[in-house]
C-alpha cells in the first residue's frame, strides 16, 4: 500500500512540475561572427583590381565610407587595426544614418596593432537599402602630434580615384572620404573599417 501511495505522490508531483512550466522556449541569440565578413570580401575584391593596392596611408584624422545593405541586418561588432605607435590610443568609431543625418553609434575603442581586432558593440539595426556611413577618427593631438600615426589601412589606386559603387553580396560601398587636418580626399580609396552583423 505504501508503494502505491508513493507512486501516486510522485505522479502528482510530476504533474505539478510540468504544469508550472511557462511553455516558452528560449530564443537563441544569433552569433556575431567576424570570420571573413562581407566587407572583408568586398575589400579584397577591390585590392585585386588592376592598379589597386592595400597600404597604410592617407594621413587625415577621419577615414570613412558610405554603404548600403540589401537586407535588414544588425551590426554587432566593429573591426579595425591600430598603428603600433598608438596601439593604446582609442579611436572614435561612429555609424551615421544618412537619411536622418543622425549618429546612431558612437564610442571609443582600442584595437590591436598586430592585426584587425574586433570589439562588440551595442547592436545597431541597419535597414535594407538605406545609406549609412561608418567612420573612424583619431585626432592628431592623440596621435603624438605625428601625421604618420593618423594613417590607416586603405585600398587605393595611386594617382587615380577608386571607382564607385563597389559591391559584393548584400553590401555596396557608394563612396569614401578622408578629411580633417588633411584632405579632403574624396573617393581616393576605401578604409579598412570592418563590421560583423547577424
Amino acid at each position: 500500500m505504501k508503494t502505491v501511495k508513493k507512486i501516486g505522490l510522485l505522479f502528482l508531483l510530476g504533474i505539478t512540475i510540468v504544469g508550472c512550466s511557462t511553455g516558452t522556449t528560449p530564443v537563441p541569440v544569433a552569433a556575431c561572427s567576424a570570420t571573413n565578413t562581407i566587407f572583408n570580401q568586398l575589400y579584397n575584391n577591390v585590392v585585386a583590381l588592376p592598379g589597386h593596392q592595400n597600404a597604410v596611408t592617407f594621413d587625415t584624422e577621419i577615414h570613412e565610407y558610405t554603404f548600403t545593405l540589401s537586407q535588414n541586418k544588425t551590426i554587432c561588432s566593429i573591426g579595425y587595426q591600430s598603428l603600433p605607435a598608438v596601439a593604446a590610443t582609442p579611436y572614435l568609431m561612429e555609424i551615421i544614418d544618412n537619411n536622418t543625418n543622425t549618429i546612431i553609434y558612437s564610442a571609443n575603442h582600442v584595437f590591436s596593432s598586430a592585426n584587425t581586432s574586433y570589439v562588440s558593440i551595442t547592436p545597431i539595426s541597419i535597414v535594407a537599402n538605406q545609406s549609412y556611413t561608418i567612420r573612424r577618427t583619431l585626432l592628431f593631438t592623440n596621435a603624438l602630434n605625428n601625421f604618420a600615426n593618423i594613417r590607416g589601412r586603405v585600398v587605393h589606386q595611386p594617382g587615380a580615384l577608386v571607382s564607385f559603387p563597389q559591391s559584393f553580396g548584400i553590401m555596396t560601398i557608394t563612396g569614401a572620404n578622408f578629411y580633417q587636418n588633411g584632405g579632403p580626399l574624396l573617393n581616393m580609396g576605401i578604409p579598412y573599417i570592418d563590421f560583423a552583423y547577424y
